[in-house]
């Protein structure tokens, strides 16, 4: 039998069959908004996901010690040429610098992705200086109107050449040419169509890099005229908020549909006009860009402030003001008004030696009636009184600008007053002990025995027992020893966090040894030990889970224990923690050997560890 296919198509079939694959990888790419930033200003940073799948993996981000991270949303984009599926996804991350200095940003990887992107270098400059400006577009990009890149559809003008209104076009507004760095605009993007459309449309979101956006659905559709003629009309609000100033633009909005298009025959009649329709016309239309002047914040920040622009109240209360000493008590701080208060920060808790507190939870709600974003945000923390009576916790205050009146303000809550009484025996001192009455004096507690014993009774048994002198101490001293034995099996099992405390020394220094031991080819693996020692540490001392901690939450975690150490040690610790993470992700940048460092790591690790216990 002949076959059907000659022998060189199918072996290209084959080639083509295992070569996709390939084709369908991830790719992941990040870029920021500018490689400077002065402190107080923010930038943004994009890393886009693109592969030949409609859902693509979410991105990675590595731990980045030196910025407060805010996710700033993401948008995707869906392409369907000849049948195959193919997406993007921008993610936009919002970095605000904790210290000033040069840092970089570690690759960032996702699922499925070939290959992680290239580290970032970023400098974080002292306020007073001055940062370079943002770069232009990626190579290859049009820049935002200069029209579609080459190979793609004309875009349509939003009116005709001679005047009249075109067919369909789309129009993009901000609500204020003039805004202050994080104050809301709101971006309208409208499509108006005069004739019919054939199939689904494509809207490509115009790109606000330099914003933090907030959608405000719905989508609203209707009819307007424009010149006297009829317009359909679809809608869509974005609420967004700069985080640097100078000129910022938000790029043109792109929108990819089809129009009927009808032959030079077609008449009045229905029938007519059916037959007379030819091919559909794809049509792609741009908006305009649009320009902002983001002003900056002006001077004289409250102490506290971290950059909330809007209006604000602020409430505080407790679920109980009647308390026994040693029991817990939930205290509720609630924020409420308009502004992006998603980047609210948790207060901060009042030194109030008589009160324990624990981690803050927060909750918010977002509210975007009349196209204005606001809410509230609910921070909940737990205190437990450590002495009787009466006890206040101040309040809580929320410093913000106000944009209508142009000047700083601060929300406060009021205060609140426990009345604390004392607790069972054990569970908390009470605020002062009762005073001795006058004119007593104690002399001295004892037992008064009312009978004294027989000699004369006592047994031979008993006698010799008495007779043995220094030898009675040894059962005892057994019988204690087992006691403590017990005792201390008992405390173990009682209070796990305080048996992982005591071992915590032991851990690290046992895997800094393994570090340290590590030939130099291993140098990466010797860094993750040595990394993991300090995080695995710090994390058996606050009782936390060892992944995930960061070096603020570490540092804050540690100053707010009973015994927080010396400024100079938590210095000490942020330098070695900084050296662990450049030894793991940038070895290049190292100082000395491995056995160095974890000599260094041991040392910081004991004198911690003194400190703690002292």
């Amino acid at each position: 039998m002949r076959a059907l296919f000659p022998p060189a198509v199918l072996c290209a079939a084959a080639l083509a069959a295992a070569a996709a694959p390939a084709a369908a990888a991830v790719q992941i790419s990040a870029e920021l908004s500018r490689p400077q930033v002065v402190m107080g200003d923010q930038l943004s940073l994009a890393v886009t996901v693109e592969g030949d799948q409609a859902s693509l993996p979410s991105p990675k981000l590595p731990p980045l010690d030196a910025f407060s991270v805010y996710d700033s949303g993401r948008s995707q984009s869906l392409n369907f040429v000849n049948g195959k599926v193919s997406s993007s996804v921008v993610y936009t991350y919002v970095l605000s610098p904790r210290q000033p200095g040069k840092f970089k940003i570690p690759p960032i990887t996702a699922d499925g992705a070939a290959a992680p992107t290239a580290p970032l270098d970023v400098e974080v400059l002292t306020p007073g200086s001055r940062a370079s400006a943002a770069p232009g577009p990626a190579q290859g990009a049009a820049p935002p109107g200069t029209g579609p890149a080459p190979g793609a559809p004309a875009p349509r003008a939003a009116r005709a050449r001679s005047g009249a209104p075109a067919d369909v076009f789309v129009t993009a507004s901000v609500d204020r040419p003039r805004a202050y760095v994080n104050q809301q605009v709101t971006l309208t993007v409208r499509f108006l169509n005069a004739v019919q459309l054939l199939g689904d449309l494509r809207y490509d979101a115009p790109e606000t890099t330099g914003f933090l956006a907030e959608e405000l659905p719905p989508v609203r559709n209707g009819m307007t005229q424009i010149d006297g003629r009829a317009y359909q009309f679809s809608e869509i609000k974005v609420a967004l908020f700069p985080i640097q100033s100078g000129k910022l633009t938000i790029g043109p909005a792109v929108i990819h549909c089809q129009i009927a298009r009808m032959g030079a025959d077609a008449g009045q009649d229905f029938f007519d006009r059916f037959f007379a329709m030819a091919a559909p016309q794809p049509v792609t239309l741009n908006s305009e860009p649009v320009t902002i002047q983001v002003d900056p914040l002006p001077p004289g920040k409250p102490e506290g402030f971290t950059g909330v622009v809007g209006r604000l109240t602020a409430k505080a209360s407790a679920d109980r003001v009647d308390v026994k000493a040693g029991e817990a008590v939930t205290l509720s701080v609630a924020v409420s008004g308009t502004g992006n208060l998603k980047s609210l920060p948790e207060p901060r808790l009042p030194d109030v030696p008589s009160l324990r507190f624990f981690t803050t939870e927060s909750s918010s709600s977002i509210d975007k009636a009349n196209d204005r974003v606001g809410g509230s945000k609910t921070f909940r923390t737990v205190a437990v009184p450590r002495v009787s009576g009466a006890i206040r916790v101040p309040p809580f205050s929320f410093p913000y600008f106000d944009p209508e009146r142009k000047a700083y303000a601060r929300a406060e809550t009021a205060p609140i007053d426990l009345r604390v009484a004392p607790g069972a025996a054990g569970a908390a001192p009470s605020a002062a002990a009762p005073a001795q009455p006058a004119g007593l004096t104690a002399i001295a507690d004892d037992i008064r025995y009312l009978k004294t014993a027989d000699a004369a009774g006592s047994s031979s048994a008993l006698a010799a027992f008495a007779d043995l002198g220094p030898w009675h101490a040894i059962p005892f001293a057994f019988l204690l020893a087992a006691a403590a034995v017990a005792w201390r099996r008992r405390a173990d099992e009682a209070d796990p966090r305080g048996r992982r405390r005591r071992e915590a020394l032991g851990r690290a220094e046992a895997r800094l040894a393994s570090a340290a031991a590590l030939p130099e080819s291993e140098a990466a693996k010797a860094a993750a030990l040595a990394a993991d020692a300090l995080a695995g540490y710090v994390a058996d001392q606050l009782d936390a889970p060892a992944a995930g901690l960061t070096l603020k939450s570490a540092l804050e975690g540690l100053k707010t224990l009973r015994r927080p150490p010396a400024a100079g040690t938590l210095e000490r610790l942020t330098e070695l923690w900084r050296e662990a993470e450049v030894r793991r992700f940038a070895p290049g940048g190292a100082r000395g050997d491995a056995a160095r460092f974890s000599h260094d790591a041991s040392s910081l690790l004991k004198s911690l560890d003194q400190e703690l216990r002292r």
